[in-house]
């Protein structure tokens, strides 16, 4: 039975030592963890150059004036009433709405007007919404996308955008 050899015959070389183990696991472990090392090394300092390059590229361009609202220069914020009124559904669900309307200077002849022509527009909208469709992750976008949507048509296109600063339901 010449073909019967033991694991620790196996394991030793022709020398008799045993061969890899622990301390060969080790020393290619630190080899490969020093290669890793020196090639993210290299990689960042020709980053760092090309980083340096575009930096400098933008310090040298001549700065763009921003303006900090995204609407025209002829254009203003002013806040409606808030408004408190009874929902479709449930029967004893209400909401108070606190709103500001951005609207063109030149375009709105009388603000007072337009605002409560505004407030009474929403309000009508906001008794036909039940609370079941105010619930939910999206409820208040559609709810912001709808009253934007009848803002527009109430005032013929003057009125950008209706603001929702606060909204409450109970």
């Amino acid at each position: 039975m010449e073909d019967d050899v033991t694991a620790d015959e196996l394991a030793k070389d022709d020398d008799g030592k045993k061969k890899g183990g622990a301390m060969g696991t080790i020393i290619a472990a630190i080899v490969v963890t020093l290669m890793g090392g020196a090639a993210g090394a290299g990689l960042g300092m020709m980053q760092a150059e090309t980083i340096a390059t575009i930096a400098t590229k933008r310090a040298n361009e001549a700065p763009v004036e921003k303006t900090a609202l995204a609407w025209d220069p002829a254009t203003a914020v002013t806040r409606l009433q808030p408004m408190v009124t009874n929902l479709a559904a449930p029967s004893g669900a209400r909401i108070r709405l606190e709103t500001a309307m951005v609207f063109n200077t030149e375009a709105v002849e009388d603000v007072e007007r337009m605002k409560a022509t505004l407030s009474t527009d929403i309000i009508a909208f906001l008794r036909t919404v039940s609370m079941g469709e105010l619930v939910g992750a999206s409820a208040f976008n559609h709810l912001r996308d709808d009253l934007n949507e009848r803002v527009r048509v109430a005032s013929s296109g003057t009125v950008n955008e209706l603001l929702i600063e606060t909204m409450v339901l109970q």
